[in-house]
């Protein structure tokens, strides 16, 4: 019975084994403008031999963050990556963009390690690591140009100092360039309630042209 039991635990360590390469802790920018030439991801990876490599590639996600994969459209691709540390370690891989990203589009990280020993592979995973492409990416935040608004992130209201802003309007638009608020007139102006707004980056545009990125927490 002992016997049969010691069996037993070695094989389920051995699928164990065979199953436990991940990654983790991804770190990359949630927003690329159409323009940009290359992307970076940074993860934490774990259970890696030596020989194994990584894929890594950002695809057009659904709605609910996985890829699309019958669209076929991703804009990013690096196979063939050899890890920089066997058993667990942290790497950066950086990637062309290429296909001629949309303003607006939404793509995915997807990430697979293939094994050594048998060539077989994790299958591709971390769906739902979201980057949008916009026009509207790496504008200064909200605190910038001597603190005109505040605070950044926000939960319900930005205070605005009318005088630095020198504004009368300003509409907030979500990434895709949807309009979701508008504020007008002086006393609008001075506070903008967002409390409405659902979790995540908004760009707030005034009416002298003006742009602000903010997060809504």
């Amino acid at each position: 019975m002992r016997k049969k039991l010691l069996l037993s635990f070695l094989f389920l360590t051995s699928i164990y084994g065979a199953n436990s390469q991940s990654f983790s802790n991804l770190v990359f920018d949630s927003t690329v403008a159409p323009t940009a030439t290359t992307v970076s991801i940074t993860f934490d990876f774990s259970g890696v031999s030596a020989g194994d490599v990584f894929e890594w590639q950002l695809f057009l996600a659904q709605g609910d963050g996985s890829p699309d994969w019958g669209s076929g459209r991703n804009i990013a691709y690096e196979g063939n990556i050899v890890p920089n540390a066997v058993g667990s370690g942290t790497q950066t891989v950086t990637a062309n963009v290429y296909g001629d990203p949309v303003d607006g589009e939404v793509f995915t990280w997807t990430g697979k390690i293939t094994l050594a020993s048998d060539g077989s592979d994790t299958g591709y995973n971390n769906t739902g690591n979201l980057v949008t492409i916009s026009s509207v990416a790496g504008l200064d935040d909200i605190n910038s140009n001597g603190r005109v608004m505040y605070p950044n992130p926000v939960s319900d209201e930005i205070y605005v100092i009318t005088s630095k802003l020198n504004a009368k309007s300003a509409d907030i638009f979500d990434l895709t360039g949807r309009k979701v608020l508008s504020f007008k007139g002086q006393s609008e102006m001075k506070v903008l309630n967002v409390s409405s707004l659902t979790n995540g980056i908004y760009i707030l545009v005034t009416d002298t042209k003006k742009q602000f990125r903010f997060v809504k927490k």
